[in-house]
């Protein structure tokens, strides 16, 4: 086998150039529709809300959306998840490689999620945060979904904990489901403050 990967190496060279297979895999973005949006990288990490207004179709449609984009990620994707309501659930410690195994076992997780309790989020991002910069990807998209503020602790608190969770200042992209104004204020602050995108989702 690896003979044969020597002979074909020279006929990458004209396409692709001298680069290393690792260095090609890092270089390789790829794109998943995620609520009727489009978002690129090479890593896709996401803090979910599963607290107790999620409950009914805004959870069903979330777990929709996940289910469909973790589909759509190749296997030279990473990829990790944690959720969050009362309490948090960690999807794998480390960052996850997008084979078809692993995207099952992510799926079955997502499916599993109930709404209740509160909205913990800053707790699952401080699990996320290192799984996220652990990853040897390097356009890594952190996208975190919600339809509430923060409430333990609340969204001032919340706010300054998650930017010091980032301690590689990645852009954390935002998804509101609804209209909670408090929420929508978090949810664009947070995308504002590490240089990420909002969007609101209608339902």
């Amino acid at each position: 086998e690896n003979s044969s990967k020597v002979l074909r190496r020279p006929l990458d060279l004209p396409s692709g150039g001298a680069r290393g297979e690792h260095e090609e895999e890092e270089n390789a973005l790829e794109a998943i529709f995620f609520f009727g949006d489009t978002y690129e990288g090479d890593g896709f990490f996401f803090l979910l809300d599963r607290s107790g207004s999620m409950s009914g179709f805004k959870l069903a449609m979330l777990k929709t959306e996940m289910n469909s984009a973790l589909g759509e990620l190749s296997p030279t994707s990473e990829f990790g998840s944690v959720s969050f309501g009362g309490d948090y659930s960690v999807f794998s410690p480390t960052p996850s490689r997008a084979t078809s195994g692993m995207v099952a076992a992510a799926q079955a997780w997502v499916n599993a999620m109930e709404a209740a309790g509160s909205t913990m989020m800053l707790q699952a991002a401080q699990q996320l945060m290192p799984i996220v910069e652990i990853s040897s990807r390097r356009d890594r998209r952190v996208i975190a979904v919600g339809d509430g503020s923060p409430n333990n602790p609340g969204p001032e608190e919340t706010l300054t904990g998650i930017l010091a969770a980032n301690t590689q200042q990645l852009p954390i992209d935002t998804l509101l489901v609804g209209a909670n104004e408090p929420a929508l204020l978090f949810m664009q602050q947070l995308a504002s403050d590490t240089g990420g995108t909002f969007l609101q989702i209608s339902y």
